[in-house]
């Protein structure tokens, strides 16, 4: 009972100790909370954003998007939308709101992107509204090629199961990033069956 007690008492003071400076509101980090705990000392650790945080930070805005799905027995389709990237949690993830359409139907989608510290990767969510699935993802960061790269499982409604996914993000300036997201084609071998552009809105 002891230990479950510290564990409580570990999340309920957690928010003490990390800091908001990644914050869009530019809040003042909080001052950590004095302790000789050393469980506590590392959930407050775990819980407090770095510089692979900061990273992201270059998303948070509004974004014009131009969406290109590709199919290897059809002209490709497109069609386009909006994005707003916010940080939520006191600088602890992205949370991503897009709208659009697609197949001509109103379409909404939702992101969360994170840093794990323990995983040391990066980690992201995704939900819409054309899914009842959270798709996950894991990734890292190739600060020479500005480049973002995620691993995971994606639903395949025709194949009736998940399969291995594949996204990529590269930008090209401030204002400019491209993500193309990747899964197995009818053969079984990978293909990027999305490409979008976005460019950050005036």
């Amino acid at each position: 009972m002891k230990t479950n007690r510290i564990w409580l008492a570990s999340l309920l003071l957690l928010p003490l100790g990390a800091a908001a400076a990644f914050s869009q509101e530019k809040k003042a980090a909080p001052a950590a909370a004095p302790t000789d705990d050393p469980m506590l000392a590392k959930m407050m650790e775990f819980g407090t954003p770095g510089p692979s945080h900061k990273v992201l930070d270059a998303k948070v805005g509004k974004w014009s998007a131009k969406v290109k799905m590709i199919s290897p027995d059809s002209p490709p389709t497109e069609s386009a939308g909006t994005s707003e990237v916010k940080w939520i949690m006191d600088g602890r993830y992205l949370q991503d709101t897009y709208t659009g359409d697609f197949m001509g139907q109103p379409f909404h989608g939702m992101g969360t992107t994170g840093f794990d510290i323990m995983k040391k990767k990066y980690v992201g969510t995704w939900i819409d509204s054309m899914s009842t699935a959270i798709a996950m993802s894991e990734g890292t960061y190739d600060a020479a090629k500005k480049t973002f790269t995620y691993s995971g499982e994606s639903p395949d409604p025709m194949a009736g199961k998940y399969v291995k996914s594949r996204t990529v993000e590269t930008w090209t300036d401030a204002d400019h990033w491209t993500m193309q997201y990747y899964s197995p084609g009818p053969d079984g071998k990978e293909l990027m069956s999305m490409e979008i552009q976005y460019s950050r809105a005036k």
